[in-house]
């Protein structure tokens, strides 16, 4: 048992030490309750898709703990999972990629997510995502842009 633990204790530090030396910084933002506000165009959908791609606006809000500073913060609450690995973060500026999203799957479609986080201060952000969901012989792609605005310290007793 002892020896599980320190295995485990020593990828933990391994883990951390990879991430220092990518130079991954979290993101310098407050942690708490976000309102976001994305907005979307899709192309490529088929007729009968239109109503899963519409275009527009959608805002929502996002409970930012601070192990989401390390990698997507402003994902909870896009009604979108993905999971999410960090490229490059400056604690300014972040680089993700969403794999194994989860949207999509209801038309058997898979979903690649490349994003772009950007702090303005430490309670407002912008962001973009790219989007590209293949199957059933279609490819669409998405553009999104959003910004964030932090309201509070704390989230709604129901966040994760």
């Amino acid at each position: 048992m002892n020896k599980t633990i320190g295995i485990a204790l020593m990828g933990l530090g391994l883990s951390a030490g990879l991430v220092a030396a990518q130079g991954l910084q979290p993101l310098k933002v407050k942690t708490g309750l976000w309102q976001m506000t994305q907005s979307v165009t899709w192309s490529g959908a088929p007729p009968q898709y239109a109503a899963a791609f519409r275009n527009g606006q959608h805002n929502y809000k996002s409970c930012v703990k601070a192990k989401d500073l390390g990698t997507n913060p402003w994902a909870d609450g896009a009604g979108v999972k993905c999971t999410w690995s960090v490229l490059s973060s400056t604690g300014t500026d972040m680089e993700v990629k969403g794999t194994s999203c989860d949207f999509g799957k209801e038309y058997r479609m898979t979903a690649d997510v490349h994003g772009k986080i950007h702090v303005v201060d430490s309670e407002n952000g912008t962001g973009s995502q790219d989007i590209i969901l293949n199957g059933n012989g279609l490819v669409v792609t998405g553009h999104a842009t959003y910004t964030g605005k932090w309201i509070g310290a704390s989230c709604p007793a129901n966040s994760d």
